[in-house]
């Protein structure tokens, strides 16, 4: 192969490309899943020259794919059709199904070729006999994987549960846990050194390239300069390849020093990243509809133009915005709840919940809940909250006169995001299971459940008593639901990643934060249109105060952005650092409410 010119080649594949096989037959096999818009397909690229030979139709939303040892068979997880689809690569063509409980995302095979391991959103790990495509066995994990890796000896399983910020050592033979390895954050794609020695993981919130010394048993660090997502080792085992998921680039590390050499700026949304056949070409699927072909000596894309002449001197910049008090939580927070002159807020990493004054702007009491405690509500009336534990799998009933958890609500899955019915008879509840719950707060328990395209992170209830609105975060949508009957009556369809929701005061305009996309999305309800505006970031928490302004956090920028939906502007961006998650609005002190997950809750006047 030649020696890269310091250019990156690019090929333009549509329909958002996500997982990568490469095959020593010198092509690939990439997916695309479309974000479910349309039947998935999985494309065949020749990768001299680098071009689309086929095109086989899959499942719904195909992400992960793997080859056999051999080439002759492909393995592609069919997340929305809850199956794996079996190709045979000779033929180019799907010719048969193992179906899974639940969405299949991560995909590894036994040595032998005989055994598949697959993980699914019911947060398992299954092993499935090839031959007679029936489940040999099943282990639970604490959160869902979306990466699992064989090691080159065929020992152990490695399982990085994404959402539970650990890497497993797993014995897939026995379908036992051998070693966990805590992080936090999110563990995604993982890789082994050539001598097998070390094993490589990718974080996406901590922004940090673990290192697992397998024979030790212990762990070091290399810093990011973003999230990493995939993951590779190329260029003869030199050189580690980070896709940096949000920051729109790919990190190229020194193996031996863990120095950084280069930051590739390859734009949109890098995901899965794998080794070409010759090994040195590093390819990398970009969402946002293109695939890369990077060389070891290749930086920039495209090559930079002459430079311009120097420009003026900028006028110095504006003073930043300190308009807000700051309240110190050290182990972090994330959902937060207003009722009167108090605040509720979820402490996730101590298993509690805060309680503060607001007219002090001081935490006054602290107590325990379940296991990492996400969003919380109150009743109409203040006497009541509801708070998701997502790790226990129920939500807690929180006496507020005393501050006591005083009952638990069990679901299906682990709950996160909570909604309380205008007249305080139901509470609807969302789990990884693809679930949306409604529980009878008169009883206390589950009366109906409406199954999901993806597992939502948002909810809020329509003011008309009718309607519920469900952001599916991974699904791309809004679905609008008659909450009385369980009922999908409206399905808006957004891409990206839809999390907070807020409403217009006269009930027209339903505003959608998403997280991929980084626009204010704006669902006016009476015809179903959709507009944006631009944020400076991914959005996560939103809420509108009584001004009808909207109040976004940047949930990887540390900053909150203020939004007249009226003139579709920004009108104010306010720097706190940290990773700002849930808001809230205090409409008795025009105040706002933010959550941040670095340790404190910011006041902003």
């Amino acid at each position: 192969m030649p020696a890269g010119d310091g250019t990156v080649a690019r090929m333009p594949l549509p329909r958002a490309p996500l997982g990568i096989a490469v095959s020593p037959e010198e092509f690939a096999y990439i997916t695309q899943p479309d974000h479910g818009f349309s039947a998935g397909t999985l494309a065949r690229v020749d990768l001299d020259p680098r071009s689309v030979t086929a095109s086989v139709a899959v499942g719904v939303v195909p992400s992960l794919v793997i080859l056999n040892a051999n080439g002759t068979l492909a393995y592609v997880s069919n997340q929305w059709s809850d199956n794996i689809g079996i190709i045979d690569v000779a033929t180019n063509t799907q010719i048969d199904t193992i179906p899974t409980d639940g969405d299949p995302f991560a995909l590894a095979l036994s040595p032998d070729g005989g055994t598949l391991l697959v993980t699914t959103n019911v947060n398992r790990l299954f092993k499935f006999n090839l031959a007679t495509k029936t489940v040999l066995g099943s282990i639970a994990l604490p959160a869902t994987s979306h990466h699992i890796l064989m090691d080159p000896h065929g020992n152990y399983l490695y399982v990085a549960t994404r959402d539970g910020g650990t890497v497993m050592e797993v014995d897939w033979r026995a379908m036992a846990v051998h070693r966990t390895f805590t992080f936090g954050g999110r563990p995604q794609d993982m890789v082994f050194a050539p001598d097998g020695r070390d094993l490589y993981v990718a974080n996406e919130l901590s922004n940090i390239l673990h290192v697992i010394h397998v024979g030790l048993g212990t762990t070091s660090d290399i810093p990011l300069a973003g999230g990493g997502e995939g993951l590779a080792i190329g260029n003869g085992g030199k050189h580690i390849y980070v896709g940096l998921v949000f920051a729109g680039a790919v990190q190229v590390i020194e193996r031996s020093s863990g120095e950084t050499v280069r930051l590739i700026p390859v734009g949109g949304i890098p995901r899965e990243i794998a080794l070409d056949y010759s090994g040195r070409d590093v390819l990398v699927s970009n969402e946002s509809g293109w695939v890369d072909f990077i060389e070891p000596s290749d930086s920039l894309v495209p090559p930079p133009p002459p430079p311009p002449p120097p420009p003026p001197p900028p006028p110095p910049p504006p003073p930043p915005d300190t308009g807000y008090t700051r309240v110190g939580l050290g182990d972090g927070a994330l959902g937060v709840a207003v009722s009167g002159d108090i605040a509720y807020v979820t402490r996730p990493y101590a298993n509690m919940v805060a309680r503060l004054d607001l007219r002090t702007n001081s935490v006054t009491t602290s107590f325990p809940v379940g296991n990492l405690p996400c969003y919380i509500v109150f009743n109409s009336t203040g006497t009541r909250a509801y708070e998701a534990n997502q790790f226990s799998d129920n939500v807690s009933v929180i006496n507020v006169a005393t501050n006591t958890q005083i009952a638990t609500i069990p679901v299906t899955g682990d709950p996160l995001p909570v909604a309380i019915s205008t007249d305080d008879k139901s509470l609807f509840v969302t789990t990884n299971a693809n679930r949306l719950f409604k529980v009878d707060l008169t009883t206390n328990t589950v009366t109906g459940s409406l199954a999901l395209p993806a597992t939502s992170h948002h909810l809020l209830t329509h003011p008309n008593g009718t309607l519920l609105y469900v952001a599916t975060r991974d699904g791309g949508s809004v679905l609008e639901v008659n909450r009385q009957s369980m009922t999908v009556v409206r399905t808006f369809t957004l891409g990206g990643t839809p999390q907070g929701m807020a409403m217009s005061a006269d009930q027209n305009e339903l505003y959608v934060a998403n997280e991929s996309s980084n626009t204010l999305q704006i669902i006016w309800l009476p015809n179903g249109g959709i507009s944006a505006i631009p944020l400076a970031g991914a959005g996560e928490g939103l809420a509108r105060d009584a001004d009808g302004k909207l109040w976004v956090g940047l949930v990887f920028s540390g900053l909150v952005q203020v939004v007249n939906p009226a003139t579709s502007t920004v009108v104010r961006t306010i720097t706190v650092g940290g990773t700002p998650r849930e808001v809230a609005t205090d409409a008795a002190r025009h105040h706002v409410l933010v959550a941040n997950e670095a340790g404190w809750v910011d006041i902003i006047r």
